[in-house]
Protein backbone atom coordinates (compact mmCIF):
# COMPACT_ATOMS: atom_id res chain seq x y z
CA UNK A 1 0.00 0.00 0.00
CA UNK A 2 1.51 3.29 -1.11
CA UNK A 3 1.47 6.36 1.05
CA UNK A 4 0.03 9.46 -0.60
CA UNK A 5 2.53 12.17 -1.34
CA UNK A 6 2.43 15.12 1.00
CA UNK A 7 1.76 18.49 -0.53
CA UNK A 8 4.65 20.76 0.34
CA UNK A 9 3.90 24.43 0.79
CA UNK A 10 6.72 26.72 -0.31
CA UNK A 11 8.02 29.34 2.10
CA UNK A 12 6.68 32.14 -0.06
CA UNK A 13 3.16 30.72 -0.20
CA UNK A 14 3.27 30.06 3.55
CA UNK A 15 3.95 33.75 4.15
CA UNK A 16 1.02 34.68 1.93
CA UNK A 17 -1.19 32.31 3.94
CA UNK A 18 -0.03 34.06 7.12
CA UNK A 19 -1.08 37.40 5.62
CA UNK A 20 -4.53 36.15 4.63
CA UNK A 21 -5.10 34.56 8.03
CA UNK A 22 -3.96 37.71 9.83
CA UNK A 23 -6.21 39.98 7.80
CA UNK A 24 -9.28 37.76 8.05
CA UNK A 25 -8.84 37.02 11.76
CA UNK A 26 -8.47 40.70 12.67
CA UNK A 27 -11.49 41.67 10.59
CA UNK A 28 -13.57 38.88 12.12
CA UNK A 29 -12.40 39.91 15.58
CA UNK A 30 -13.65 43.45 15.04
CA UNK A 31 -16.94 42.24 13.52
CA UNK A 32 -17.77 39.91 16.40
CA UNK A 33 -16.46 42.12 19.22
CA UNK A 34 -17.92 45.48 18.27
CA UNK A 35 -19.30 45.97 21.77
CA UNK A 36 -15.79 45.92 23.28
CA UNK A 37 -14.48 48.88 21.30
CA UNK A 38 -15.56 52.36 20.40
CA UNK A 39 -16.16 53.10 16.75
CA UNK A 40 -12.93 55.11 16.41
CA UNK A 41 -10.88 52.21 17.81
CA UNK A 42 -12.47 49.81 15.33
CA UNK A 43 -11.72 52.16 12.43
CA UNK A 44 -8.14 52.57 13.65
CA UNK A 45 -7.67 48.81 13.95
CA UNK A 46 -9.14 48.09 10.53
CA UNK A 47 -7.04 50.86 8.99
CA UNK A 48 -3.92 49.48 10.66
CA UNK A 49 -4.41 45.91 9.48
CA UNK A 50 -5.43 47.02 5.98
CA UNK A 51 -2.15 48.94 5.72
CA UNK A 52 0.20 46.45 7.38
CA UNK A 53 -0.94 43.30 5.55
CA UNK A 54 -0.32 44.71 2.04
CA UNK A 55 3.00 46.08 3.32
CA UNK A 56 3.90 42.61 4.63
CA UNK A 57 2.87 40.99 1.33
CA UNK A 58 4.94 43.55 -0.59
CA UNK A 59 7.98 42.78 1.55
CA UNK A 60 7.51 39.03 1.04
CA UNK A 61 7.17 39.54 -2.71
CA UNK A 62 10.25 41.75 -2.81
CA UNK A 63 12.27 39.26 -0.81
CA UNK A 64 11.41 36.28 -3.00
CA UNK A 65 11.31 37.98 -6.42
CA UNK A 66 13.64 40.95 -6.28
CA UNK A 67 16.41 39.45 -4.15
CA UNK A 68 19.21 38.69 -6.62
CA UNK A 69 21.22 36.69 -4.08
CA UNK A 70 18.27 34.36 -3.46
CA UNK A 71 18.09 33.16 -7.07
Amino acid sequence: MERPEKVKLSDEKFHYVIAVVALSSWLLHFVFNQDLYEREEIYAGISFICITVPLYVTCVFAYYHLNVINT
